[in-house]
């Protein structure tokens, strides 16, 4: 290869290389790449319990860090404990959180009376403390398109009564 081929390959490779960093550092300050929301499970009510079931609401924060809005179509969740997969449950109306919001979102779920016993047997076991956990999927609408997410998050909703 000759010297001037080798450097105007250099200049291209340079030129390449700067304008994709460019490029994407200008679509971050564009607003046209988003990061996605911050989520927290701030707390599960137990709204009620009996024999027969048990209703839980799980309060979630969600924070738009983007400078845009974003929209969150549709969250599906999934609860667990012990062990035992409590079912699922989903959210089909869409959150929209303008630049730099915070909302509290509030997901409510009921576990069955089945599951509700072999649950409660289990802690009977070895009551220190019950705890539930919450795996959520929240699918994202942005201006550049579909983005998926994935949460977790586990509190306890019952302190134990056996020694530690």
């Amino acid at each position: 290869m000759t010297r001037r081929l080798r450097a105007l390959c250099a200049i291209l490779t340079v030129l390449l290389f700067g304008s994709t960093l460019a490029c994407s550092h200008m679509k971050h300050l564009l607003g046209m790449v988003a990061d996605k929301p911050q989520v927290r499970l701030l707390k599960v009510d137990v709204r009620s319990a009996s024999t027969r079931r048990m209703d839980l609401d799980f309060t979630l924060e969600v924070i738009n860090p983007n400078s845009f809005s974003v929209e969150i179509e549709e969250l599906e969740y999934s609860v667990h404990s012990l062990g035992f997969n409590l079912g699922k449950g989903t959210h089909k109306e869409p959150i929209d959180l303008k630049s730099h919001e915070r909302v509290e979102v509030t997901l409510p779920f009921q576990i069955d009376p089945d599951t509700l016993v072999l649950l409660m047997r289990k802690y009977i076991q070895n009551p220190r403390e019950l705890k539930i956990q919450l795996v959520a999927n929240l699918f994202l609408g942005t201006a550049i398109g579909k983005m998926d997410m994935h949460f977790e998050d586990e509190k306890t909703i019952m302190k134990g009564f056996a020694p530690n």
